[in-house]
């Protein structure tokens, strides 16, 4: 851990114990990494195959069939202009000769082993220190950001998996047509209700106008209604005996359809996606929610035709709003203060008035550690439920409350606040899993997040 770095990224105040375990972690992978390099056993330029990706996956499907595990993944990533870069990977273990002790990080690992250390108890730490210290900062495995050497980024972080050595390698797609591919394999639920509609720079035409006299296409219903109105009024017919050879028929009384131009109203959505980027949910956590975030903007989407506008929101012990490529790319460092997100997204729904033209969903990625037990997270939490359309929080529960059975303190204080019993507006989902989560742990946890039952 240092603390004389000249970023100002992250305060003690804030900082629970699994948030230095998770950046002891981080810090720990890093020192390896850059090791592996000096030796010689990493790949760090781009990689040069003679064997094209369609050979590659192909000869990976025959391992599946033999009974091996597949190697060949995909990460997608989110990237300009609505484009999804599915960028492949191989995961390999890796070996070093030689006993690997990093200076100023302890060797500790997300088992229950980590248990016994004595600096991790059921109350909340804040550390060491004076607020404003930075107490780890690093970026997240395969990505730039954080970094002070000059060679792992320029701190604002890269997307994922998609540096340039995997450039040349990378599929694109559109992300609305990942949304379908999606609807169609996994059956997603359509929205049952799009409240709020706008005016949009679409025109329809329809014979919707009515004209008397002159017009396009007669209205045979109205102008019978008319021409039997006019004849009872002069007498020439009996409204117990009509006898149709006496009508006789006014030019005023035909009605025609006139074509006419009619403005298209259509619902659009805001997206609001938020993640906990500090040093607890470093590594495989983060990992697999900005995959569940992807998912689920590209769903949203196929709902709402194109029509969704996404905001990006990081929080560790401070939130700010962040792009795309920083959403997908920034590292895990720092103290927790869930607060501080919700905050933010309020001061930018109520400060732009959004609430009034788009339907707003917002989707948030957790531990459940925190800072805060509720005190400043409630009030706010309170504030997007009442105007929301939906939403989803996913609970990456660290292995230190699973496996002593207790609930994280964000899981304490949402029941407290009666939040868990609103299921019109909020849903959240406990991942079965913190490290190693599959596609197929993914999906369920989408499913569980935009449910309409």
């Amino acid at each position: 851990m240092r603390k004389d770095s000249k970023k100002e990224t992250a305060g003690n105040e804030h900082a629970t114990n699994l948030d230095v375990l998770g950046m002891e972690l981080a810090l720990k992978a890093r020192i390896e990494r850059r090791i592996a390099n000096w030796n010689g056993q990493g790949v760090t330029g781009a990689i040069t195959s003679l064997e094209s990706l369609q050979d590659l996956l192909k000869r990976d499907k025959e391992r599946q069939q033999d009974g091996f595990p597949s190697k060949i993944k995909f990460r997608r990533v989110l990237a300009a202009n609505n484009r999804v870069v599915n960028v492949p990977y191989v995961d390999e273990e890796k070996l070093f000769h030689g006993p690997f002790e990093p200076k100023g990080a302890k060797l500790v690992a997300q088992t229950a082993d980590f248990l016994e250390l004595p600096d991790i108890d059921e109350a909340t730490g804040h550390g060491d220190g004076d607020v404003g210290d930075v107490i780890g900062e690093v970026p997240m495995p395969g990505r730039g950001g954080g970094g002070d050497d000059g060679d792992e980024g320029d701190g604002n972080g890269s997307q994922p998996g998609a540096g340039d050595e995997d450039a040349d390698h990378a599929l694109e797609e559109e992300a609305y047509e990942l949304g379908r591919r999606l609807m169609e394999q996994l059956k997603l639920p359509n929205l049952k209700d799009k409240a709020r509609k706008v005016p949009t720079d679409e025109y329809t035409y329809d014979l919707t106008d009515r004209h008397r006299g002159s017009g396009q296409v007669l209205d045979k219903k109205e102008t019978l209604r008319r021409v039997v109105k006019t004849n009872l009024i002069l007498g020439r017919i009996e409204k117990d005996a009509v006898d149709t050879r006496k009508m006789i028929v006014s030019p005023g009384d035909l009605v025609f359809r006139v074509l006419s131009r009619e403005r298209v109203w259509k619902a659009q959505a805001l997206a609001c996606f938020l993640r906990d980027y500090s040093g607890s949910m470093w590594g495989d956590p983060t990992k697999a929610l900005v995959s569940q975030h992807l998912m689920i903007y590209a769903w949203l989407l196929v709902q709402y035709e194109k029509r969704v506008i996404p905001r990006f929101f990081v929080h560790d012990h401070n939130a700010r709003e962040v792009s795309a490529k920083e959403y997908f790319g920034l590292g895990s460092y720092g103290g927790t203060l869930i607060a501080s997100g919700y905050k933010k997204i309020n001061e930018v729904v109520e400060g732009e008035g959004l609430e009034n033209d788009y339907n707003i969903y917002v989707f948030q990625g957790t531990d459940g550690d925190d800072g805060d037990e509720g005190e400043f997270a409630l009030p706010e939490l309170n504030k997007i439920l009442n105007y929301v359309s939906r939403m989803g929080v996913t609970l990456f529960k660290h292995p230190y409350y699973t496996s002593q059975g207790q609930k994280t303190i964000f899981e304490q204080y949402i029941e407290k606040g009666g939040i868990l019993e609103r299921k019109d507006v909020f849903r959240m989902h406990t991942m079965p899993r913190y490290t190693n989560v599959t596609e197929e742990m993914n999906v369920e946890a989408l499913r569980t997040l935009i449910a309409q039952d």
